[in-house]
């Protein structure tokens, strides 16, 4: 993950705005070691807008409660019309999460960690933008524990974490960004982690949160999954995979049959740098990076072709990068570019605040 300067960063702290960060994926080793530390993901809360500001104030924004001066996930929550974000929930555990207004950074409210949890390990948020899943994890025990936070209207809890009954994993914890999803109406959870055994071999595991059914799928010898996206329909999967001496490749999941089906987005050595459902669930949405040309691809599972692909101004190839999508719109946030697509149109923009 990449920073902004200490000159920009001087400039957007004058102007008291919000931040600017960013999830970037690493190749991941054949052996499992500890989890790395990485950053805190933001996980939107308030409902995305059917209505997102095309034309924008632009400025350069830098959080202060930020670790590192950088937070491109709290910059898109606020570009796609989400009211709040929760921050905190990372390896090697967070011993809280904070509600905070996107567009301000407020903190709204702190949830602490289950006693002698050791701290939140990932966060989730199911799709109504009021119920999120968090795990904890006792790496000794090989064990993943999944706990309900339930949000009012005002972004305050409604009451401590609650443990997520029959729904605990033997499972080591995963790798990479995005190891948690959750299906919409919060009716199954998907985890990205590892076999027990000396193998630890990857696996996508599909716990029905109402019967504590568990359904693992094992991946390929040393490719392990990050990046999970539920479809709307709360059946398909979307992921990564990534290992050693593997290249990063893109996946779906149906989570009924258990079969896995490999995407090829075309363009040969572009970077993926994301991938999601659309609205509709006919397409698969994903952000691709060739040096430091970008595209954005939609890709139909249907008929396994890619339908449309729009350019993206240029950028540094190292550019911190997150986007979502957000009714018929796609918003990225690349370096401090917002770059907001509507069918084949592309708005650009200084990363900032949508005015209120």
């Amino acid at each position: 993950m990449t920073g902004l300067s200490d000159e920009l960063l001087r400039s957007a702290l004058r102007d008291a705005a919000a931040g600017v960060r960013d999830e970037d994926l690493r190749p991941l080793p054949a052996a499992p070691p500890p989890r790395r530390p990485r950053r805190p993901r933001l996980v939107p809360l308030g409902g995305l807008a059917a209505a997102v500001a095309v034309t924008v104030v632009a400025l350069l924004v830098a959080a202060p409660w930020s670790r590192d001066g950088a937070s491109p996930g709290l910059s898109l929550a606020a570009y796609t019309g989400v009211d709040y974000v929760l921050e905190g929930a990372w390896p090697p555990g967070g011993m809280s999460v904070t509600v905070r207004k996107a567009d301000t950074g407020r903190r709204i409210a702190t949830v602490p960690a289950p006693a002698g949890s050791g701290g939140f390990r990932d966060s989730a948020d199911s799709g109504d933008h009021r119920t999120f899943v968090l795990t904890t994890a006792d790496p000794r025990a090989c064990r993943v524990r999944f706990h309900r936070l339930v949000l009012g209207a005002d972004g305050r809890p409604a009451g401590p974490p609650t443990t997520v009954r029959d729904a605990d994993l033997r499972r080591r914890m995963g790798e990479g960004p995005e190891q948690l999803a959750v299906a919409p109406g919060a009716r199954r959870i998907a985890y990205a982690g590892r076999e027990c055994g000396p193998s630890a071999t990857g696996t996508v595991t599909v716990v029905d949160l109402a019967t504590g059914e568990q359904r693992v799928t094992r991946l390929p010898p040393r490719a392990l999954a990050n990046s999970l996206r539920w479809a709307p329909n709360g059946r398909e999967l979307v992921f990564q995979t990534m290992g050693d001496h593997l290249e990063a490749g893109l996946h779906t999941l149906d989570t009924a049959t258990g079969r896995v089906t490999p995407i090829s987005l075309g363009g040969g050595d572009g970077r993926l740098r994301g991938a999601l459902f659309d609205k509709d669930g006919t397409h698969i949405v994903a952000l691709v990076r060739t040096g430091g040309r970008n595209r954005v691809v939609w890709y139909a599972p249907a008929s396994r072709t890619v339908t449309r692909e729009v350019p993206l101004p240029p950028s540094a190839p190292d550019a911190p990068t997150t986007f979502e999508v957000a009714g018929d719109r796609v918003v990225a946030v690349i370096g401090d570019r917002v770059h907001v697509v509507i069918g084949t149109k592309v708005t650009t923009t200084r990363a900032g605040r949508v005015p209120s």
